[in-house]
């Protein structure tokens, strides 16, 4: 059964930076392994934690390496139009988005486990970490800079990593 993320309940982060985001990967690895490590923590949307860890690691690898297509010009104008000022200001973007078929690419495998989506993710945080940039152009807001980059990313991940619920650990 599908959730309707729009209304769905879930945690309010605000992550401002990708320490913040690698500092609450580690609460959630801690409430992971309490619960006995099986992969048992509940989520509030449609994506286990494992899927939202791969959605977010796919995303961060885009800005690293380079998006393989973006929207239709009309769709780019309207999000930058409604979004792009709370999207660099850190703000997270809206629940209940569905990813176009256009940007395919950016979903999550149906039996990513919750180890390798968190590795993945681990992964792409420590490239930025030991030194690589965030350099390509968004499809969506155009060019950005490494610094509005992280803002960005650490907003995204401020709504998925919302979904995960600890307090059910």
């Amino acid at each position: 059964m599908s959730v309707n993320t729009k209304h769905a309940a879930r945690r309010a982060l605000r992550l401002g930076s990708l320490e913040d985001v690698s500092a609450e990967l580690d609460r959630i690895q801690a409430a992971h392994d309490a619960v006995d490590g099986a992969g048992t923590l509940r989520t509030t949307g449609n994506w286990t934690a494992g899927q939202i860890f791969e959605h977010l690691a796919i995303f961060m690898a885009c800005a690293l390496d380079g998006f393989p297509s973006g929207p239709p010009a009309p769709v780019r104008w309207l999000v930058i139009l409604l979004l792009k000022k709370k999207a660099l200001a850190g703000g997270s973007p809206p629940a209940g988005f569905k990813i176009p078929n256009s940007a395919a690419f950016l979903r999550p495998g149906d039996e990513t486990t919750f180890e390798q989506g968190m590795a993945r993710l681990r992964g792409e945080i420590e490239r930025v970490g030991a030194g690589e940039r965030f350099t390509h152009v968004s499809p969506i807001f155009g060019r950005l800079t490494h610094e509005q980059w992280v803002v960005l990313q650490s907003g995204h991940a401020s709504l998925h990593l919302g979904f995960i619920d600890l307090e059910g650990a």
